[in-house]
């Protein structure tokens, strides 16, 4: 089965091939709807966002829908994180089996929110008495099902809406309330090799049509991601999953990343990652607890922190509820 899905991959990876150093240059800025970007989930962040082939039950709405394979019940996801400049980035998540059709069916919203800005004219440096608020949200339908005990796929179909603002106090042509909205999907798989726990992962994220503002074209985020994933300690409850993952977005060169979480009895993990080939962002480190508490069920808190360089860090929490 491995030989078989290799020539695929090599091929996907090949249409996918780097582009010259010109023509990313040329790309840089040029792509929109940045804050689909942003890694929903303090677990997949803290192992350096190498989460195509090792993500797996509710953050897998975001990483891969693949990876929904491994929901039993109803399961609920908050994540918060704290960027630079005073924005913030939220994920909600909701997933289940729902009985009347084979798989997995999800919900999820993402928002992105900064505080109000003062609006400045150069006539106006102090402001011309009214502010002004950007804000960029995601709604997204997923689906995922296993069609052997090793081989799944998921999707998701997205509406997208960015906001610049309302800013027709400049009495300004053109410059009215500025939103877009835009429909875009997702695709991944997940295959079990049954080789030591190895398994591979792909991943088309944020495929669609462009979006226009004022009268320039705005194209999606699109990134082709393939990552392999494994156990390379299993014993006496612990474990160590290491995982890679191989990234080329639309706009910039490919990028690497790599992680590894350590759980004890699959109740307390550790987590760690770094991202290679990246401007600012480097590495990544977090934590996190699973408890089962009475009637509640299971319920896990997650921590993690991007370092961004210059820019500072970035902190996520996550809390996820499994009833």
């Amino acid at each position: 089965m491995i030989r078989k899905l290799l020539p695929a991959l090599l091929a996907l990876v090949a249409l996918a091939g780097p582009a010259s150093a010109t023509e990313m240059f040329e790309k840089v800025g040029t792509i929109g709807f940045q804050f689909l970007e942003m890694g929903a989930g303090p677990r997949g962040v803290g192992m350096g966002e190498a989460m195509v082939a090792a993500t797996d039950g509710i953050e897998s709405l975001y990483w891969n829908p693949a990876g929904l394979r491994s929901i039993t019940g109803p399961t609920v996801f908050f994540s918060y994180g704290t960027w630079p400049a005073d924005i913030s980035h939220q994920f909600v998540g909701y997933a289940m089996r729902p009985g009347f059709i084979q798989g997995i069916v999800g919900v999820s919203v993402t928002t992105l929110s900064m505080e109000p800005m003062v609006v400045r004219t150069a006539d106006s440096p102090d402001g011309v008495g009214v502010e002004f608020d950007c804000s960029d949200m995601a709604v997204g339908v997923s689906y995922a099902r296993a069609f052997t005990d090793k081989f799944s796929a998921g999707g998701t179909l997205k509406w997208i809406h960015s906001s610049l603002g309302d800013l027709s106090v400049l009495d300004v042509e053109g410059l009215e309330d500025y939103t877009i909205d835009v429909i875009a999907g997702d695709f991944g798989t997940l295959y079990d090799t049954g080789f030591r726990s190895l398994k591979i992962g792909l991943f088309i994220q944020n495929m669609g049509p462009e979006g226009t503002y004022i009268d320039e074209p705005v194209p999606l985020p699109t990134t082709f991601k393939f990552g392999v994933s494994m156990d390379v300690l299993n014993v006496a409850g612990q474990k160590v999953l290491v995982a890679g993952e191989f990234k080329h977005p639309a706009d910039t060169s490919e990028k690497v990343n790599v992680g590894a979480e350590y759980s004890l009895n699959n109740t307390y993990f550790v987590r760690g990652g770094y991202r290679i080939d990246y401007d600012e962002e480097s590495f990544t480190a977090g934590g996190g607890a699973k408890l089962t508490i009475g009637a509640l069920g299971r319920i896990a808190v997650d921590y993690s922190y991007s370092d961004m360089g210059d820019l500072g860090g970035v902190h996520r929490a996550g809390l996820t509820l499994e009833f």
